[in-house]
């Protein structure tokens, strides 16, 4: 899925953690793949952040529609009511002036009319029940109306939050989008830095092999010498402690106690003689990995290191010796 993440070990970095003095490009790709891992960690916690933000802007959204609708029905059931109220209004106006049974006899005729002082009675209070049902009805209406101002009122609160949170998670969605973008940008940058120096380490090793292939005399950066046609020179340093354990380029087991080496281009099993030309000692070790990165021609052994002396990068006189070996494997 990320192919950073499942990167090979092509080559044998030259590291500190194992007290030799590694190359600098070494060094700077190891800090490059460790940076890498970084920013690609930061990245996941970022993506998460963000979706997680862009669930929560895409709930305050439905909140804020179904707010905005709550109100909008508010608002008609309140017509609604104003309604009921003012034709409530005009009966109650009509009732005072109409005739109660379409005799044209008005409300006080009506009263009037009545032929003994229980029938006055009566026709009192059949007045007073008609007009009470009108005031009853009026002030049920303006009690409903009241409770859906109130109403109306919470929603457009409701909805006013609402807004404020989707416009808050939107705002937050967006500079996590931000936030992801740069951190993809500088991602793609450590992956091409690294693409490049790989690249030239393929050509750098390419470069050795076409001088040195077959065992052919020359030199990395120095004139060959003594004319054999299996010796050449260059700079060497060594690897160790760090390594322990891990496998190397031929899938063996990194043993920093044994005499092996790692070759940029020569074969794996090859028998070398390496003789430092600072302090005239010579070991024999195997080729069983690949190294050293961005410069120089071998990295022995902690053990192999120590049998000559060497420390750091120091000139050295390499003999292929005869022996086993596998066909080479370029990086």
């Amino acid at each position: 899925m990320r192919p950073w993440v499942h990167t090979t070990v092509l080559l044998v970095i030259v590291a500190a953690l194992a007290g030799a003095a590694p190359a600098g490009a070494a060094r700077s790709v190891a800090a490059q793949r460790s940076t890498a891992a970084r920013v690609m960690a930061r990245l996941d916690r970022l993506q998460a952040k963000r979706d997680a933000a862009a669930q929560r802007e895409q709930a305050a959204h439905l909140r804020l529609t179904l707010a905005r609708e709550a109100v909008a029905n508010a608002k008609t059931e309140i017509a609604s009511a104003a309604a009921s109220l003012a034709t409530a209004r005009e009966a109650l106006a009509e009732a005072l002036v109409a005739n109660y049974k379409g005799e044209g006899e008005d409300a006080v005729a009506y009263v009037l009319a009545s032929g003994s002082f229980s029938d006055l009675v009566s026709r009192v209070d059949t007045v007073s029940r008609v007009a009470a049902g009108d005031r009853d009805l009026i002030a049920q209406i303006d009690a409903a109306q009241q409770r859906l101002r109130d109403r109306e009122t919470a929603l457009q609160a409701n909805a006013a939050a609402a807004e404020a949170a989707a416009r808050d998670a939107t705002a937050a969605r967006r500079q996590l989008d931000a936030a992801v973008a740069g951190t993809r940008a500088v991602l793609a940058g450590v992956n091409a830095e690294i693409r490049a120096q790989l690249a030239g380490e393929r050509s750098r090793r390419s470069h050795l092999a076409s001088q040195h292939s077959g065992g052919g005399s020359g030199s990395s950066g120095s004139s060959s010498g003594g004319g054999s046609a299996n010796v050449f020179y260059g700079d060497c340093t060594w690897y160790g402690p760090g390594f322990a354990g891990h496998r190397t380029a031929d899938g063996e087991i990194f043993d920093p106690t044994k005499l092996t080496a790692a070759s940029p281009w020569l074969p794996f099993n090859t028998m070398l003689e390496v003789t430092s030309l600072t302090t005239g000692r010579s070991v024999e070790v195997r080729v069983n990995d690949r190294g050293p990165f961005g410069r120089g021609v071998l990295d022995l052994s902690a053990h192999a290191a120590q049998v000559i002396r060497l420390s750091g990068w120091q000139r050295v006189r390499i003999q292929i010796l005869p022996g086993a070996a596998r066909p080479a494997i370029m990086p």
